[in-house]
């Protein structure tokens, strides 16, 4: 049986991983329970990526986003989620913070970042 964690938010612990996303790690790789669970705060645009490995699961827990997926937008608002199957090249903008579940858990070695930007 595995051990029940508590994880505690601490400010100190933000990075800005692009120009106007911050990212607060709540579980990572490194705790092995299968899955990465990370907060989100955007306001503005993030380019196209894609992750090779990981189905990424977006909550939006205020505010509001657009996700870009082939030829389609989906508009997320507070309280909706949204599942984005590995290998699918997406781009994202709004002004929103969310939770966001990689399963398998997160490495960067899998994330790919696209030079492509959405369109204003």
């Amino acid at each position: 049986m595995g051990k029940a964690l508590k994880i505690i938010f601490d400010a100190k612990k933000s990075i800005e991983v692009e120009k106007n996303y911050i990212v607060d790690n709540f579980l990572s790789e490194k705790e092995n329970m299968g899955y990465s669970i990370v907060r989100t705060h955007l306001n503005g645009k993030h380019p196209y990526m894609k992750n090779i490995k990981s189905n990424r699961t977006y909550f939006l827990l205020n505010g509001n986003a657009q996700f870009y997926i082939d030829d389609e937008i989906i508009t997320l608002n507070s309280g909706e989620m949204l599942v984005i199957p590995k290998n699918t090249k997406y781009a994202f903008k709004g002004n929103f913070d969310s939770i966001l579940v990689d399963c398998p858990a997160f490495n960067s070695n899998n994330d790919v970042i696209y030079n492509e930007q959405i369109e204003d």
